[in-house]
């Protein structure tokens, strides 16, 4: 009877023990669960706020939204930086029974609290010189010979026109506007590394990436692999190029410059059928890309009625996409003109509007959005690129000459090629910007190019600020990486898309149906890498693209 006694006391404790360890476990998740509404409730307000003043300073150029936005800004900022709050936040990461959905909100609250434990007027003086920064941006607009040219403008000087001494000075003047800005950006570049080097980190560019989830090394050696093997391609694709336009312009092979390309920064295919353009002068881009979508079983009705799609004076002349409130205002803002770049970016940019307006609504606001600007932006870019294919022009211009097909192929080719040259260089510049914004940034700006591009630089560019021409640079900083990690996730996605769609095109319901249960419905539920992962049944892989570039 002792020894029985003994067994069911024993069984008394333990279940006793167990009970509590649960029930502790439950008040310990629920004051978690308490504490993370509370303060999430604050965050989800105030970037509420500060969005809808992103969008009245990006569509008016209004000096008031500018002030209003950095103001805004500092404000969401200063909301994590309270050291009490955040060492709170990691000592429950510490804790290895919490369920996954609560442990993936605490490791962004975490990464965003590194960010901003800062002192609040160092956050203060960021927020407001990037307000300000943003207005000059939206107000500046270029000239040539006195008079002003939209940038819409000047791009289509590089497109179109065939005087030599017009497009230089087209190009030139595309970058009159680093002149104005770069004293304001190295400024900037100053107090993001104070702000970095205050949190450990050697500088902001190794922050931002250790704060994504990017493995710097991993990073650099993937670009370093992408390079190295298509390098032979570029090569041969550059002098195919230069050529052309050698003969097109009637110049010699060395006088060729970034001044004969089709756009200011030599991303696009420089060489370009213009029947490509002449396809679009006299069609409804928005009705396209509303039938392309359409197709997929995405409507964008919504969408569109939200977004400001044209140009006109003050208003921010790039393109983007924003969600307002990570629910159904999602809103993109274009400058819409007839020709095949609009049509990429307006299924580009929706292409991010329905990543957001199909993300799950049942998770946490915090999970509400892409775990990485890359995955977003490998389904903008897979979108945009589908303009260059003969199955969109056949599909939705009802073109049937072969010869457009084949030049179509190749120019996609090309435009891959000479837009990975720039993420490169782009990156490997910010990297270096950040290690020393005190060098000669300008000339570090084209020894970058002469790496990268296999050309020598244009003359008469000692003095000038090119570099602070591109609009990523100053106010998208750390990004453009993601751009070329994007195209390389498309690239394997296109594949497994006319897999799963059982034809030669993606604009399919069966496609849509598997983006969305398995990527956009999962929000940043998963980290980007392990949600690449879960799409493609297999890791990150360069593959894909490597064989698009190499064919």
């Amino acid at each position: 009877m002792k020894n029985i006694k003994i067994f069911f006391t024993g069984i008394f404790f333990l279940l006793f023990a167990t009970v509590y360890a649960l029930d502790e476990v439950y008040m310990n998740q629920n004051n978690l669960q308490n504490f993370l509404d509370d303060f999430i409730s604050k965050v989800e307000l105030k970037e509420e706020q500060l969005n809808r003043a992103v969008w009245i300073l990006e569509t008016t150029g209004s000096k008031d939204a500018a002030s209003l936005v950095g103001s805004l800004s500092s404000e969401l900022k200063i909301l994590f930086s309270d050291k009490d709050i955040y060492e709170k936040l990691v000592s429950f990461d510490m804790r290895e029974d919490l369920d996954h959905l609560l442990k993936r909100q605490i490791h962004i609250l975490i990464n965003a609290f590194k960010a901003n434990m800062l002192p609040k007027e160092l956050l203060e003086d960021i927020s407001t010189k990037e307000a300000s920064l943003n207005q000059m941006y939206a107000n500046f607009r270029a000239k040539i010979d006195g008079k002003i040219y939209t940038e819409n403008a000047l791009r289509d000087i590089l497109k179109e026109e065939k005087s030599v001494d017009l497009r230089k000075k087209a190009w030139d003047a595309s970058k009159i506007v680093g002149v104005e800005l770069a004293p304001k950006i190295v400024e900037l570049v100053h107090l993001r590394n104070k702000a970095a080097k205050s949190l450990g980190y050697e500088n902001y560019f190794d922050m931002m990436l250790d704060l994504s989830d990017i493995n710097k090394t991993k990073l650099l050696k993937t670009f370093d692999d992408l390079r190295i093997k298509t390098d032979d391609s570029f090569k041969k694709v550059l002098l195919h190029v230069n050529e052309t336009l050698s003969n097109e312009f009637d110049v010699s092979l060395e006088e060729i410059g970034p001044w004969a390309y089709k756009d200011p920064f030599c991303q696009m295919d420089p060489i370009e059928t213009s029947k490509l353009n002449e396809l679009f002068q006299d069609k409804d881009l928005l009705k396209i890309s509303k039938s392309f979508y359409e197709q997929m079983g995405f409507s964008v009705d919504d969408l569109i009625d939200s977004s400001d799609l044209y140009e006109r004076d003050g208003k921010n002349q790039h393109a983007f996409c924003i969600s307002v409130n990570r629910k159904n205002d999602v809103r993109t803002l274009n400058n819409i003109k007839p020709n095949v770049q609009w049509m990429e970016t307006l299924l580009h940019e929706f292409g991010h509007g329905v990543y957001y307006l199909e993300t799950d609504e049942k998770l946490p606001w915090l999970l509400r959005d892409s775990p990485h600007v890359l995955t977003t932006e490998a389904i903008a870019l897979l979108m945009g690129r589908q303009v260059y294919t003969k199955e969109f022009l056949r599909d939705f211009l009802d073109v049937k000459d072969e010869k457009i097909f084949n030049e179509v192929e190749k120019g996609l080719k090309r435009r891959q090629l000479f837009f990975s040259r720039s993420a490169f260089m782009i990156t490997e510049f910010e990297a270096k910007m950040y290690d020393d914004p005190n060098q000669d940034l300008n000339t570090l700006w084209w020894d970058l190019y002469e790496k990268y591009y296999n050309s020598p630089r244009p003359e008469n560019r000692d003095g000038k600020a090119d570099w602070a021409a591109k609009y990523h640079v100053g106010l998208a900083p750390v990004y453009y990486y993601s751009y070329l990690l994007g195209e390389v996730f498309a690239s394997t996605l296109q594949k497994q898309l006319l897999k799963i769609a059982k034809d030669d095109n993606i604009w399919k319901k069966e496609a849509a149906i598997f983006l969305k249960d398995k990527m956009f419905s999962h929000g940043s539920r998963y980290r980007w890498d392990r949600l690449i992962e879960n799409v493609l049944d297999s890791p990150f892989s360069i593959d894909a693209w490597i064989e698009e570039c190499s064919k």
